[in-house]
């Protein structure tokens, strides 16, 4: 325009101040025409609530509507989300005979977590796109994807199963003829459990208590320490873990087992055990939003648990530690008739440094560890597993014995040939 204008001044050419004249009709043109068509537009998003499972297919319906004015031949919808993987996006056309289009939009998670879906974003313009032109519809909705859950073997049950006196005696929600305590009320709760002098004299809503009496629980603790996480691509340690984890409460919740859960990673949790749902959706809305970025260590929560740890109870340990004096501690509650269970993650298939030596020491500390390495089925590696107090007993044997003969075996296959070859080659009463 600047140029056919100073044309056309210069030298009088007719044909310039024609062209000046009709770029600026058509500029003025294209503004109203890009205004009148985001001004004319209404959009409605309709998004299931979930909440979702990894592998879920998530999908939206976003309704379109032009209410007069302009024809749009090209209309760019967006529904902007942080989950992983997920793009809403396609494009829409309202010509002048078409009141409104209808688009279907969906996508599958693949990582657990909350994340945000909207608002919904409708971008437009003038034929000729002067004049870009975009209108924000609704806004935010949170989306809680929960991790996988797995069909698991039993490889944890509690091998005591203890009614009566001899019981620990435990506070559970759980009806039964002796009230232990009372707790401020929490949603869920049935009405009918509420205390009420508690509740006259603390002006706040109070709820029974009861105790549980038989006392074969579980407690399972997830480690999401800092140092503990390694990945590669999409896949992870605490992935993995959390799925381990979810699957470990959803198989022992289903068999209604009093199942505790500990966990310190970007929110902290310490649930004790009970069979109610409430707990059940608690502890799961902790994995699925919980991060590995804990600076809590393994030991300091066993610390934690430890007087919550019977006789009678059964503890899973799910991390992907390297060794330490966790693996002493674990091995002290096995001595004291705890049944401990350990899924150790190999970090050195994620990408990580190499926590073999931590197998090592569970299986000559006695304690049954279930190794899992990226891309091994997890159902699978729960069948099985590695130590235990039997396989304790006999590598603190043979370690006692290569000490004594002056050797140092580094690792448990050297620990397995010297305790077989001398099971091999007794001595005789001659040597005796």
């Amino acid at each position: 325009m600047v140029i056919e204008f100073l044309t056309g001044m210069a030298t009088g050419f007719d044909l310039s101040v024609r062209l000046y004249y009709a770029l600026g009709i058509l500029l003025i043109a294209g503004w109203l025409w890009a205004k009148s068509s985001s001004e004319q537009m209404i959009a409605e998003v309709e998004r299931p609530k979930g909440p979702y499972t990894v592998g879920d297919s998530i999908s939206e319906t976003v309704i379109l509507r032009n209410k007069g004015g302009t024809p749009k031949a090209w209309v760019e919808v967006e529904d902007r989300t942080d989950l992983p993987g997920v793009s809403f996006k396609k494009v829409a056309s309202l010509g002048l005979m078409v009141a409104f289009d209808r688009l279907e939009m969906s996508g599958r998670v693949t990582r657990r977590g909350e994340y945000t879906v909207g608002p919904l974003v409708a971008r437009t313009s003038d034929p000729f796109s002067m004049f870009p032109q975009e209108v924000v519809f609704g806004g935010q909705e949170s989306v809680l994807v929960y991790p996988k859950i797995l069909d698991i073997p039993d490889f944890a049950s509690p091998s005591i199963h203890l009614v009566g006196d001899n019981s620990r005696r435990q506070r559970a929600r759980v009806l039964s003829t002796d009230v232990a305590s009372v707790r401020e009320y929490e949603a869920g709760d049935a009405l009918g459990r509420i205390h009420w002098l508690s509740t006259a004299r603390t002006g706040e809503l109070m709820v029974k208590q009861f105790d549980q009496g038989s006392s074969s629980d579980m407690w399972v603790l997830f480690d999401q320490h800092a140092d503990s996480m390694a990945e590669i691509d999409e896949d992870s340690t605490d992935e993995v873990g959390a799925t381990v984890a979810a699957s470990v409460i959803d198989r022992y919740s289903k068999g209604f087992l009093p199942v505790g859960y500990a966990a310190h990673g970007s929110k902290s949790l310490i649930a004790a055990p009970d069979r109610s749902a409430h707990q059940r959706e608690q502890i799961m809305r902790h994995i699925a939003a919980s991060k590995p970025v804990g600076d809590v260590t393994l030991l300091e929560t066993l610390s934690e648990l430890e007087r919550e740890l019977g006789q009678n109870t059964s503890l899973v340990v799910i991390t992907s530690a390297g060794d330490g004096s966790w693996v002493d501690a674990l091995g002290g509650l096995v001595r004291r008739g705890v049944r401990v269970s350990t899924v150790l993650i190999n970090r050195g298939s994620y990408g990580g440094e190499s926590n073999g030596d931590a197998l090592d020491h569970l299986v000559a500390t006695g304690v049954s560890a279930y190794p899992l390495a990226r891309g091994d089925s997890i159902a699978s590696a729960l069948l099985n597993s590695v130590g235990g107090e039997f396989d304790g007993l006999r590598q603190a044997s043979a370690r006692a014995h290569a000490e004594a003969l002056g050797l140092a075996p580094s690792s448990t296959e050297e620990l397995e040939e010297l305790n077989s070859g001398t099971e091999s080659e007794p001595a005789s009463v001659d040597e005796q």
